[in-house]
């Protein structure tokens, strides 16, 4: 449960296009697939709420090698967006390894899907500015961030590291399929509508 959280964090990535080839399926994972096959994959439901519903597992039909843990979210029980965080950098004061972690991953994917759409890698924008405060400058909003996001076939994939505190962090990978923004919308309609009987 450790990064559920964080992980949720990264709903907020959005995406216009929409597309009718097959966007990636990672960690041999299926979009579309029901909460019965999950939970056969070894998935547990994790936390129900606002129609999403998030199962998460130690492990997946196709493991990441440094991951410790997957989510998997559906919407109307079918998969639409799936995740991974990577096994906890440690004693990792200049954020070296995390760093040629998230180094890897990009060019896996980069190479694979094309330069990132949007990147933003800084860190010591305020606060935390020394060199040895990586991971507590990611954790500080506003203090740094190291972010790649790349749009393929209407939907997103993004790696992101993270901070927990000194010399630690751990980075997350996650995809939003095309059916995962369809959601998006029709919760936020949903949402409208209900506020508008509301009042």
């Amino acid at each position: 449960m450790k990064n559920i959280v964080c992980i949720l964090a990264c709903l907020c990535f959005s995406s216009s296009a929409f597309s009718e080839e097959k966007f990636p399926e990672p960690f041999g994972l299926t979009w579309g697939m029901s909460e019965v096959n999950l939970e056969k994959h070894g998935f547990t439901l994790a936390s129900d709420s606002d129609g999403l519903k998030i199962f998460s597992s130690v492990s997946a039909p196709k493991a990441w090698s440094k991951a410790d843990m997957y989510v998997a979210i559906t919407y109307k029980g079918k998969l639409v967006k799936a995740a991974a965080s990577s096994t906890e950098f440690k004693d990792d004061i200049y954020g070296t390894e995390g760093k040629n972690t998230y180094g890897q991953i990009k060019d896996i994917l980069s190479k694979k899907y094309g330069n990132p759409t949007n990147e933003y890698e800084r860190v010591g924008g305020k606060l935390y500015d020394d060199a040895d405060e990586f991971y507590q400058c990611l954790e500080y909003a506003g203090c740094g961030t190291y972010l790649s996001m790349y749009e393929v076939k209407g939907g997103m994939i993004a790696i992101q590291l993270k901070g927990k505190r000194r010399g630690e962090g751990y980075l997350s990978i996650s995809y939003e399929s095309p059916e995962f923004y369809i959601a998006k919308k029709e919760i936020e309609s949903g949402e409208i509508k209900s506020d508008a009987d509301a009042l």
